[in-house]
């Protein structure tokens, strides 16, 4: 945006492609897969893989992968990438299709042929080798760990309306108001100087009865407000790096720190670490509670990877990618999925009650582009509310739209753009179980959470 908007908005896309993903790539053939490729060295530093998988893609469209790298040495031949290619499986057929990748600044690009993109969708599985002849997989854990990409395909598609920028929606009301400080009811700020981005309080998350719980990364703790926003009790952090935070339904804490070489926590609801589990492959951007299986840990555009098998028993990077999936089942249910379908139009799908699917291809005005993905809440009348940047040349928002159990909409709003200072930037919009949505906002000397009520 040409205003701080748009810059705000090319900062944020920067960081969703190289923090969330850049990317993609990386084959499966079993010629790559074979003993040909020599043992790792250890001792070597190797390339950790940027990718963004599709979460949704149009049925009988080509689909254009991306994959690009980090690596502490890029200069030696064990960070350098000599060549790259991606196995793809339709739905239904038995065998992998090879499709090579061509460099492309540093990165490598993929184009799955929309032969292969059928509409029960496809598999895929990356590999990348170094100029050292290592082969990288991404995720690791053989065929069972291919990544799906479901279509839009049998979706309605319903039309917006127009998007009025002047009418953004106040808010309800003020939940939670926090000044910067290290005091009780005060939450850190780090950098704003020179060329250093302020980043204040990571995370915030709501708990069943209306609780908020704030990662205050900078003063190393969680800080529990009640629903009337009174200081109720203060964790300690298990690290010194910004978290993304969701809360359990016990009343636990689920932490994950962010981008490469993560570490997901489980905390107890008075405090004490019950399990550390590192995250073996991919970017980490935010983190959920699985009613059964611990944190999950979303390690790219919708891909949510369980990092323990048991409490306090981290899992291996091989099994962690065996169990990405594209939704996180929870206590009231899965998370949907949205994704961005073209320049104008995003697509987001749930479960209903009764296991099937619901879901809906939402169409923008012209000149409104879909933005960040912050939530598919599935409802219990077998709708949902999506929670969904948007933008133009000029602005910034986010819309929330109530969709029925056929996919129509049922009602629309615009709120004002969430704070960028907090590091899980998909963490800045959550929705509450009493219904509302509440919203993270940045202030001159500290930070506020505000209540809209979906109607």
């Amino acid at each position: 945006m040409v205003t701080p908007n748009r810059a705000n908005h090319r900062r944020r896309a920067a960081i969703a492609g190289v923090v969330a993903g850049l990317v993609a790539g990386g084959a499966v053939g079993a010629a790559l897969l074979t003993g040909a490729a020599p043992p790792a060295d250890p001792a070597l530093p190797r390339p950790t893989i940027l990718h963004a998988a599709p979460a949704l893609v149009t049925a009988g469209a080509p689909v254009e992968l991306t994959a690009a790298t980090f690596c502490a040495e890029p200069g030696l031949p064990s960070c350098a990438i000599s060549a790259a290619s991606a196995a793809v499986r339709p739905a239904g057929v038995s065998g992998w299709t090879e499709v090579s990748g061509r460099p492309d600044g540093g990165a490598f690009r993929f184009a799955v042929p929309a032969s292969l993109v059928p509409p029960d969708g496809f598999s895929y599985r990356l590999v990348l080798r170094t100029a050292d002849g290592v082969a990288i997989a991404y995720p690791p854990g053989g065929d069972e760990a291919a990544i799906r990409v479901v279509t839009t395909a049998g979706l309605p598609v319903r039309d917006l309306g127009v998007i009025r920028w002047d009418r953004r929606r106040p808010a309800d009301e003020v939940v939670l108001r926090l000044p910067y400080g290290s005091g009780d009811g005060e939450v850190g700020r780090w950098g704003g100087e020179g060329e250093l981005e302020a980043i204040g309080p990571s995370s915030f998350d709501v708990g069943p009865d209306g609780s908020i719980a704030v990662a205050d990364w900078v003063n190393r703790r969680i800080q529990v407000f009640g629903a009337a926003g009174r200081l109720r009790e203060v964790i300690a952090s298990p690290t010194t790096r910004p978290v993304d935070l969701a809360l359990t339904g016990d009343g636990g804490y689920v932490l994950s720190t962010l981008g490469t070489e993560a570490t997901a926590f489980e905390v107890a609801a008075a405090g004490g670490v019950l399990g550390r589990y590192p995250v073996g492959f991919g970017v980490a951007t935010r983190v959920a509670a699985s009613a059964t299986g611990g944190p999950r840990v979303q390690v790219g555009a919708a891909q949510w990877a369980a990092v323990r098998s048991a409490p306090g028993i981290p899992l291996a990077g091989d099994e962690q990618g065996r169990t990405q999936t594209t939704s996180v089942p929870l206590a009231d249910g899965d998370i949907g999925v949205s994704a961005d379908i073209d320049g104008r139009s995003f697509a987001a799908v749930w479960t209903r009650p009764d296991g099937s699917r619901g879901g809906a291809v939402v169409r923008l005005p012209a000149g409104v582009a879909p933005g960040a993905d912050y939530f598919v809440h599935p409802l219990a009348d077998g709708g949902a509310v999506v929670a969904k940047g948007v933008w133009d040349d000029t602005h910034f928002g986010v819309i929330v739209v109530r969709l029925d159990a056929r996919g129509r909409i049922r009602s629309t709003g615009l709120l004002p753009e969430p704070s960028i200072e907090q590091a899980a930037r998909y963490s800045t919009v959550r929705y509450s179980p009493a219904g509302d949505v509440l919203v993270v906002f940045t202030e001159p000397g500290g930070i506020h959470i505000d209540r809209f009520i979906v109607r």
